[in-house]
């Protein structure tokens, strides 16, 4: 990747409290958005979809970037439904042996960086990437079965049902999921549409008003 389009977005960012996600997560999200430079995990059958809802999140206001490296059966159209713009997605399917310069130089230059690491990283790797990210506030979101350390915020989905088939017929429309935020904290969870049929993320509404929020007492270690 040229430096020159790095240098590009970096003089076109700008520092900001809360790096933002799509309205059907921030009930979710302990503080309703991601705190720069932190590190998140994407976990789980839904990680795909997930992923895809913060990229979305990120670009929801026709600003923001990001990059999405080591995952080449990324979903563009589904980030692109459910809100993302093309004109500022970042692809590397294959970042090669050197994926940690990869990750290091687009860090600087975008607001979250969807991570697929093709190995177990180092610890001079997480320590590096750690710290450019805290420094120019890029979220990192990591997904494969790889620990990050210093992941303080995990996100999944456990339960999840696709609708729009009815008898062996029809088409699937739509997909209701109970996400779940592990952080500092109880666990909170929602029941969300990812995607609603109209290809968006939105709140279940239905589940919503019998339970607007699930608290569950229980902090990971």
């Amino acid at each position: 990747m040229a430096d020159v389009a790095l240098d590009g977005l970096r003089a076109g960012s700008a520092p900001r409290d809360l790096v933002r996600v799509l309205p059907a997560l921030r009930g979710v999200i302990p503080g309703g958005g991601l705190r720069p430079g932190s590190v998140v995990g994407v976990e789980g059958e839904g990680a795909g979809s997930l992923g895809a809802a913060l990229v979305a999140g990120v670009m929801s206001e026709d600003e923001g970037w990001s990059a999405i490296v080591g995952v080449p059966e990324f979903g563009v159209s589904a980030a692109i439904g459910m809100g993302a713009s093309a004109e500022r997605l970042l692809l590397v399917d294959d970042p090669g042996e050197r994926w940690p310069d990869v990750v290091a130089a687009l860090v600087e230059a975008v607001d979250l960086v969807l991570l697929r690491p093709p190995e177990r990283p180092g610890s001079a790797a997480v320590r590096r990437i750690s710290a450019l990210a805290r420094k120019h506030g890029c979220v990192m979101a990591l997904a494969g079965p790889f620990a990050w350390p210093g992941t303080r915020l995990r996100l999944s989905v456990g339960e999840s049902s696709w609708h729009g088939l009815a008898d062996g017929h029809g088409r699937l429309q739509g997909r209701r999921a109970r996400v779940t935020a592990e952080g500092n904290g109880p666990k909170r969870a929602a029941w969300v549409w990812l995607p609603a049929p109209d290809g968006r993320v939105a709140l279940d509404e239905v589940s919503q008003r019998r339970t607007p929020l699930e608290l569950v007492d229980e902090e990971i270690a």
